[in-house]
C-alpha cells in the first residue's frame, strides 16, 4: 500500500518489479531497449480487461447493447486487430480513412458507425460507397446525404442536450456549447426534417463530454431522461447511443465515474423505454479502454540547474502527446529505474520540440534521475500516438503491443 498521493498510478496497470517499472508485469526498460525511444508501449491484457469490465456493466442494465470502440483514441493496427478479435465489438469512426482502416482489419460495414461533423461532399460520398451508418448533426448533412444515390435509408441524429460535464471543469472537454449536435430543443424538428427527406431516424446519439467524474452522475441522469422522452416519440428508433466520456485517473484527486455507476444510470433512466420499445444501447469507449493500457517512454538527455530551477529534458516533445498539451491534462511521470524513490526536490520536465511551452510538468516532485535514465508518462494509451505530429521534423514515436 503506497500512501504517497504521487504514486496513485501504482497498482493499476503499472507496478514495480526487479527491473524497475512494469506494465502488466512486463519490464518497460527491456521493451525500450529493444525498440528505442520515444516509444508507446500498450498492454493487450489491459485492453481486454477493460472491454470485459464494460461488458459486465452493460449486461447489468438488462438492455441489448453494442460496444463501438472509438478508433480516434488509438488507431494502431495491432490494437485494432485485437479489438476485431473480440468478436462482439463494433467500431466508431469519424472519417473515411478511419472507415478504411476498420474495413482493413476485418470489420464489416454493418459493424461500423460514423459520428462526425462538418462533413464535406467528399466525406459523404465516401461513406455512401463504404456502406456505413451515419450519425449526422446538421440539416445540411441530412439534405446532401439524402440526395446521394445509394445512401442508406436509415440515419442517426447527434443531439446536444446542452449539459456541461467533463474533466477538470475545462470548457474544451465539455460539449454543451460545442460545435456538435442538434439543439436539444429541436430534436423532433430534426426528425421531421429527416423524414421529409425520405430518411428514417433509427438512432439518437449524445456525448456530453470527456473525462466524466462522479459529480457528473446527476447531469447524466437528466440527459438519459431526455433521451427516454424523445425515444417515446420516434417510432422508427432502434438505438440510443450514449457516446463516450468514461475515463481514468489523470491525477491523485480525480474521482472518475465508476463504470458500474454509469451502467446503473442507464438501467434506471433508459431501461424501461428500451424494454418497451425494443431499443438497444450503444456506447463509444475510447479513453476508458486504451488510456491505462499505454505508457510513453522517453530518455532523459539533460539534467541542468538554472535560476528558474532544475530542468530535466527528454527525447520526446508535445508533438508526440498533443492531447495532454492542448487540453492541459497532466500525466504521471515516473522514473523507470526507481519508481518509488523519494524526491530530492521539484523539477521541470521539458520536451525536445523548439517551442517554449513544450513542458510536460513544472515543479514536479520527481525522484532523482540521471542523463540516460528512462521516464514513463502515464496514462498515455489514448489520444497519444493517434494525435502525434512531425513538428520540427522530430519524427513520430514508435509503438508496440505487449
Amino acid at each position: 500500500m503506497h500512501t504517497n498521493p504521487q504514486h496513485f498510478w501504482h497498482g493499476d496497470t503499472l507496478a514495480v518489479g526487479p527491473l524497475g517499472l512494469t506494465l502488466d508485469g512486463v519490464a518497460l526498460a527491456e521493451v525500450a531497449a529493444r525498440h528505442g525511444t520515444p516509444l508507446y508501449i500498450y498492454s493487450a491484457t489491459t485492453v481486454r480487461r477493460r472491454f470485459a469490465q464494460l461488458r459486465a456493466a452493460l449486461q447489468s442494465t438488462g438492455c441489448p447493447f453494442r460496444i463501438q470502440y472509438a478508433m480516434k483514441a488509438n488507431r494502431f493496427p495491432p490494437l485494432l486487430a485485437l479489438v476485431r478479435a473480440e468478436q462482439d465489438l463494433a467500431m466508431d469512426c469519424c472519417s473515411p480513412r478511419e472507415v478504411e482502416r476498420a474495413l482493413a482489419v476485418g470489420f464489416r460495414p454493418e459493424e461500423i458507425s460514423v459520428t462526425a461533423g462538418m462533413l464535406s461532399a467528399r466525406d459523404l460520398q465516401a461513406f455512401v460507397r463504404q456502406g456505413v451508418h451515419l450519425n449526422l448533426d446538421t440539416r445540411s448533412a441530412l439534405r446532401r446525404y439524402s440526395q446521394l444515390p445509394g445512401h442508406l435509408p436509415r440515419v442517426g441524429l447527434r443531439i446536444n442536450p446542452g449539459v456541461q460535464a467533463g474533466w477538470g471543469e475545462q470548457s474544451k472537454l465539455q460539449y454543451g456549447n460545442s460545435k456538435f449536435g442538434f439543439d436539444g430543443d429541436a430534436v423532433l424538428e430534426a426528425v421531421a426534417y429527416a423524414e421529409a427527406l425520405g430518411l428514417q431516424v433509427d438512432t439518437l446519439h449524445t456525448h456530453v463530454g470527456w473525462g466524466l467524474q462522479e459529480s457528473a452522475a446527476p447531469l447524466l441522469a437528466q440527459v438519459y431522461d431526455r433521451l427516454a422522452e424523445w425515444a417515446k416519440k420516434i417510432p422508427t428508433l432502434r438505438v440510443l447511443n450514449v457516446g463516450g466520456g468514461l475515463c481514468v485517473k489523470q491525477r491523485p484527486e480525480d474521482k472518475p465515474l465508476n463504470v458500474q455507476t454509469w451502467a446503473d444510470l442507464l438501467r434506471v433512466h433508459l431501461g424501461s423505454v428500451c424494454q418497451e420499445r425494443g431499443l438497444s444501447i450503444a456506447c463509444e469507449p475510447g479513453t476508458f479502454v486504451m488510456a491505462t493500457a499505454g505508457v510513453l517512454i522517453a530518455e532523459v538527455n539533460t539534467v541542468e540547474t538554472r535560476a528558474s530551477g532544475t530542468w530535466v529534458g527528454v527525447d520526446a516533445g508535445h508533438n508526440v502527446n498533443v492531447y495532454a498539451a492542448h487540453y492541459g491534462i497532466p500525466l504521471a511521470i515516473v522514473p523507470v529505474h526507481a519508481p518509488l524513490a523519494e524526491s530530492p526536490g521539484p523539477v521541470h520536465v521539458a520536451g525536445n520540440v523548439n517551442e517554449a511551452n513544450d513542458v510536460f510538468a513544472r515543479d514536479l516532485p520527481l525522484p532523482a534521475v540521471l542523463e540516460g535514465d528512462l521516464l514513463a508518462f502515464w496514462p498515455a494509451g489514448a489520444y497519444g500516438a493517434a494525435m502525434a505530429s512531425d513538428h520540427c521534423l522530430r519524427g513520430l514515436p514508435a509503438e508496440v503491443v505487449i
